[in-house]
């Protein structure tokens, strides 16, 4: 595994991880969740590596090692620009493997912000992974005006209890995971479960709905296969109503090619549940077959 640093186009260093495997035959980037860091997935990195995929994965910015006084932890502002960091990441891994297939994963907010990948850089990604997979709430533009009512008045860098309610970002992490063993690390680590200033929910709430604006997409890619893999009992998802209304927002897009794995008794992160190492074959099956 390689550690090293990527400058984003405003100077921000982007912290980066890359494990490199012997005989490569395709390329994964991952986009992680809200409130945690890369290390989490160092060890499905490692799973895919042994098996002869190079994966990437980076600390979005305001997250883990990609902060600076700008972006402290837990600070976003757009998400125009965690896509523009995204987007570099997957120009650098490119010029490393020029002719293997690159493959893409976001969890949680970060299939929020995979989806927004989509957008206009569908054509880089070969294959696409849903995980935790946040669907479209149709009271998303209430909260964005409720957000920016707030920031007007309490500013974007200050706390609002109910604005980090209506984001999941309360105290409350239950939902996260079945895996007592899970919860306790996550609890544990200093840079996972904290508080997102006023702006931050702001950004998660316009790339919400950036999900609903199936007109930005050019869908260049539209055979480009898409999975998502959820718990049954996490609600992010939707539920089935939930996840109906993700495929059919991808669909009026242009996209068809779905496959959908929901896994009973697991809740918002399959990939650290106790039993994630069937995930992490579906995950392996899904990428490495034609």
């Amino acid at each position: 595994m390689n550690l090293f640093e990527l400058t984003a186009t405003d100077g921000l260093k982007l912290s980066v991880a890359l494990f490199e495997a012997q005989h490569p035959i395709g390329l994964l980037q991952i986009i992680h969740g809200s409130v945690e860091h890369k290390e989490r997935y160092f060890d499905l990195c490692e799973y895919l590596c042994k098996n002869g995929l190079t994966v990437i994965v980076s600390d979005n910015r305001g997250h883990g090692a990609s902060v600076d006084a700008a972006y402290p932890l837990g600070y976003m502002d757009s998400w125009q620009k965690i896509i523009d960091d995204q987007y570099l990441i997957s120009q650098h891994i490119r010029t490393l493997h020029p002719q293997l297939p690159l493959f893409l994963l976001g969890h949680s907010l970060g299939s929020v912000f995979a989806r927004c990948y989509l957008e206009k850089h569908d054509k880089e990604i070969q294959k696409l992974i849903l995980s935790g997979t946040v669907y479209y709430n149709t009271f998303t533009p209430i909260g964005i005006l409720l957000a920016r009512l707030i920031i007007w008045c309490r500013g974007g860098k200050s706390y609002n209890m109910l604005l980090r309610k209506l984001a999941m970002n309360g105290e409350d992490i239950e939902w996260v995971s079945s895996s007592k063993t899970n919860l306790a690390i996550y609890k544990a680590d200093p840079l996972c479960g904290y508080a997102y200033p006023n702006r931050s929910i702001l950004t998660v709430f316009e790339a919400t709905r950036e999900l609903n604006l199936t007109q930005h997409y050019l869908c260049q890619n539209p055979n480009l296969p898409i999975m998502s893999i959820s718990g049954e009992e996490d609600p992010v998802t939707g539920g089935t109503k939930g996840l109906k209304k993700t495929f059919s927002l991808l669909h009026k897009i242009g996209y068809h090619n779905f496959t959908n794995k929901v896994y009973a008794g697991m809740r918002h992160e399959v990939l650290n549940e106790d039993d994630h190492q069937v995930v992490f074959d579906d995950i392996l099956h899904f990428l490495s077959n034609q």
